[in-house]
């Protein structure tokens, strides 16, 4: 089975081969059967970026067999590039499959927490824009604007969709595995709410809980600003489970690999 690797945003398609060829003697995708192609990631806002995610899996097809499903695995805001190919055409025009989403903030980001650090390792403002939770682009892909609720008794902010929300082409499964670290009180992995990244509860989804599960470190990444400025380290702790999760998702969707990846205890999943 092919899985195009679609990266996030501080990411080239080059940062995404960790998931299809694995490093430091750790596996891969490719190393249980799956064939792993990666889109550059494209350029412009992010409806510029899903005009050219599709014209890249026209050339993936044209290449290929064009009778097999296609699996997308999208990094951060590259779940997000999947999840609006899918709202804007018909999925079954690309025979998708399934789509496996690592750290994609499918409600938006709350850019006045973010935008300055992103702004900081040069992400760019009209993407910035594009993914703000109040963004027109966010509403369109959701189908719904959302609000906060206050939570009586922990006085926390929970984000919570105006109504149920538009969540994937019908007949693609998906499942949205989100970092969960304890200094924020498992509420973000430092960029992405889980709540933003659930929206609400209403995307499947699968934690990692871990002291390094940030932001970046869920692609195995570092960047100089975050370790000075947020303490975020890079290792190959969570990748690994990416791809442990990954495999088992595609194979559970019906596209199994030709060998089965070995399950992981540490993945909680929703």
């Amino acid at each position: 089975m092919r899985v195009v690797l679609i990266p996030g945003w501080n990411e080239s398609g080059k940062g995404m081969r960790v998931f299809a060829e694995g490093r430091n003697g750790l596996p891969g995708l490719a190393a249980v059967g799956y064939e792993c192609v990666s889109f550059d990631g494209g350029r412009g806002g992010l409806n510029e970026r899903i005009d050219q995610l599709a014209e890249f899996l026209s050339g993936v097809r044209a290449n290929g067999n064009s009778g097999d499903p296609t699996l997308l695995f999208g990094y951060s805001a590259g779940g997000i590039i999947a999840r609006g190919l899918m709202r804007s055409r018909q999925a079954s025009e690309w025979k998708i499959g399934a789509l496996f989403q690592l750290g994609a903030p499918n409600g938006g980001i709350v850019t006045d927490h973010v935008a300055g650090l992103l702004h900081r390792i040069h992400f760019s403002m009209d993407v910035i824009e594009d993914l703000d939770l109040e963004s027109p682009f966010m509403q369109w892909l959701n189908g719904t604007a959302g609000h906060w609720e206050t939570d009586s008794a922990t006085h926390e902010k929970h984000w919570r969709p105006n109504k149920k929300p538009w969540v994937t082409a019908r007949d693609v499964p998906i499942l949205n595995l989100i970092g969960r670290v304890p200094r924020y009180r498992h509420l973000t992995d430092g960029v992405v709410f889980v709540d933003l990244a659930t929206l609400g509860g209403h995307v499947p989804h699968a934690f990692v809980d871990d002291p390094r599960a940030n932001h970046l470190n869920l692609s195995g990444s570092w960047n100089p600003m975050t370790l000075t400025l947020r303490r975020w380290f890079c290792d190959d702790r969570l990748w690994p489970k990416a791809v442990d999760a990954a495999a088992r998702f595609f194979s559970g969707a019906g596209f199994p690999a030709a060998r089965e990846a070995k399950s992981s205890a540490a993945i909680k999943t929703s």
